[in-house]
């Protein structure tokens, strides 16, 4: 019902509500990307990709993981949201086989 669907969505669209989601999400899920990424044992190559249109990950907080020794490229998918394997593969596929080919080939 369209009453229940506003009083789940409206707290979701207030200002700083995406850092709050994105902090639980990802904390209860494991560490945190930043976490992960400064890690001094990841010794592999990263790509990172995200989409644009995600209502829960904040762009700038997504570009700021360039800061990482590791990660290699940020690269945003115009027009993508929260899923962007599921809802653009025709775009991510390739950039993910690139990236495996480009990090055989060193």
């Amino acid at each position: 019902d369209f009453f229940f669907l506003q009083v789940l969505l409206t707290p979701l669209l207030q200002p700083g509500s995406a850092d709050v989601v994105f902090d639980t999400l990802s904390y209860s899920a494991g560490p945190l990307p930043e976490q992960q990424l400064a890690d001094t044992r990841l010794e592999a190559p990263v790509l990172v990709l995200y989409g644009e249109q995600d209502p829960w990950t904040p762009p700038a907080r997504v570009r700021a993981l360039e800061r990482f020794a590791a990660v290699q490229r940020v690269v945003p998918l115009p027009g993508v949201g929260h899923c962007p394997h599921d809802e653009a593969p025709g775009t991510v596929n390739p950039l993910v086989l690139d990236f495996v080919r480009a990090c055989a080939a060193r």
